[in-house]
């Protein structure tokens, strides 16, 4: 009797690999050659059923497979060295949650292009046509990091001795030939746009030109990140009562990372402004959005601004106010520009702006530890531009 056919929808699973209604719940059910049936867990994904089903088969259903795997140990198909790569990922590079997740998406994409493919049989064509299916239409952005990608984990196959060469590094990173249109932000349309702006916004833009912080960092700057001295001090001619804690994320492998900003007078007043709306949160820029009890995306109290909103709020003042409105949308100032505009501030009025950007290439630094974390204590500078 001949087998049952295939449904369209289960083509591509493997021999022996099928699925089946259990208790209302579809089932991934492998059967062995002898007849004996396995299901998978509940939850299990398909591609991780597929993969599975496709090393079994490799091992107990060819032999010709097999005869190939006994003469080169090491030539495994891609589903049996992506695992392996992942755990070492994992130990050795210590990824943020956000990098994780991105580089274990790869790992899934890669392994439905070509989870079956020898890893001896991994060559520039291979790369090639991964890179025309997953790029395709994308940026240069997009591009360069797939390719960054492919190159990391060949040269975890490589080290593993899977392949015996990293043809990822044959294939060319994009340049790109685009020009930076944006448009500088004006310190008077910064004024402007501060007069207009609600108390949380207000904020946030004197946060962001007092510490030169990007809006990721500004929207998570804390009461708690504020250590207040018993009794003011004075540093290079201005009042110091303390200094505020900054750890930048985009540097945050680097010494310079940890960034301990001189509290002035006029960023005093800019954290003790924030709390007059009378709303309790731990956060400095804060906010009751339209349902009261719901936390943001990328934020751990329901008072926090999330850094998009920000940036997005910014950009929505700038508009109705009709700054930059001669340009695109494209070449009009960010938040992120109120960083860039306090950099040229400050390098005006004679401050060195590196250190406060916490770039590690900055000519003086202050470097000290506490609790083996080291920290960058950066001249005291002012600006003192709103009338508070």
């Amino acid at each position: 009797m001949a087998p049952r056919r295939k449904k369209i929808e289960n083509n591509d699973l493997p021999v022996g690999l099928t699925t089946k209604l259990v208790r209302g719940s579809k089932r991934f059910k492998y059967r062995y050659i002898s007849g004996k049936e396995f299901y998978f867990p509940p939850k299990t994904k398909r591609i991780e059923a597929i993969e599975a089903a496709k090393l079994f088969n490799a091992e107990h259903r060819n032999r010709t497979i097999n005869l190939l795997e006994n003469a080169d140990k090491y030539n495994r198909p891609l589903a049996y060295w992506i695992p392996i790569v992942k755990v070492r990922v994992q130990q050795e590079e210590n990824l943020k949650e956000n990098a994780w997740s991105t580089f274990s998406n790869d790992c899934e994409r890669l392994l439905s292009f070509g989870g079956s493919a020898y890893s001896k049989s991994l060559d520039l064509e291979f790369v090639t046509e991964y890179m025309v299916k997953h790029t395709s239409g994308k940026s240069v952005n997009v591009y360069n990091r797939k390719l960054r990608f492919l190159r990391k984990i060949f040269s975890y196959l490589l080290d593993e001795g899977a392949i015996k060469h990293n043809y990822a590094w044959d294939k060319r990173t994009k340049k790109n030939t685009s020009k930076k249109i944006r448009q500088r932000l004006q310190l008077e349309a910064l004024l402007k746009m501060h007069s207009a702006a609600e108390l949380w916004l207000k904020t946030a833009i004197e946060l962001g030109l007092e510490t030169a912080q990007a809006t990721l960092e500004v929207s998570r700057m804390k009461y708690s990140d504020c250590t207040w001295f018993d009794t003011p001090k004075i540093e290079n001619g201005l009042t110091i009562y303390g200094f505020i804690r900054v750890r930048r994320q985009k540097t945050e492998h680097l010494e310079a990372s940890n960034v301990e900003i001189p509290i002035t007078a006029a960023l005093r007043s800019t954290i003790f402004n924030s709390g007059k709306d009378g709303i309790e949160g731990p956060y400095i820029v804060h906010r009751i959005g339209r349902y009261k009890a719901q936390i943001g995306e990328n934020c751990d109290h329901h008072t926090q601004v999330a850094s998009t909103y920000l940036s997005s709020a910014f950009s929505k003042l700038r508009d109705e106010l009709g700054l930059y409105s001669v340009l695109p949308k494209k070449a009009r100032p960010t938040f992120h520009e109120v960083r860039a505009l306090a950099a040229r501030m400050f390098k005006d009025g004679g401050i060195d702006p590196q250190e406060r950007l916490a770039h590690s290439d900055a000519k003086s630094t202050k470097i000290y530890t506490e609790n083996h974390v080291e920290w960058t204590r950066v001249i005291a500078a002012e600006l003192d531009v709103f009338d508070v």
